[in-house]
């Protein structure tokens, strides 16, 4: 059994949702695709949250469960995403590698 943590956020007089679910997924249950644009969708979500309120004011006005949840979560949170983020900045920091594919190789030509 699956639980679900509902994080609401009040911005500008506007409640936002975030649902939370536990790490526990495989890729067996949920397609990469469908997990790849939920992630995307709460990057943008949580950016929005971050320029739209300060985080002085999210302290002084979240409700009192958000910031225990967000102070229990984080941890978590932030050192998967550290961890996901040091092993691209790696991969991207590396030489490109060539195209193996001769078709998609363009020597040009006279013309």
């Amino acid at each position: 059994m699956v639980t679900t943590a509902k994080l609401s956020v009040n911005v500008d007089d506007k409640t936002r949702s975030l649902s939370l679910r536990p790490a526990v997924v495989t890729a067996l249950e949920v397609p990469m695709d469908d997990i790849g644009d939920k992630f995307l969708e709460l990057i943008h979500e949580l950016a929005e949250v971050a320029s739209t309120v300060t985080v002085e004011r999210a302290l002084a006005e979240f409700d009192e469960t958000t910031l225990q949840v967000f102070w229990k979560k984080w941890p978590h949170l932030s050192g998967w995403n550290g961890r996901l983020w040091a092993l691209l900045s790696a991969e991207l920091a590396g030489p490109s590698a060539q195209v193996a594919d001769p078709e998609l190789d363009e020597t040009g030509g006279s013309g």
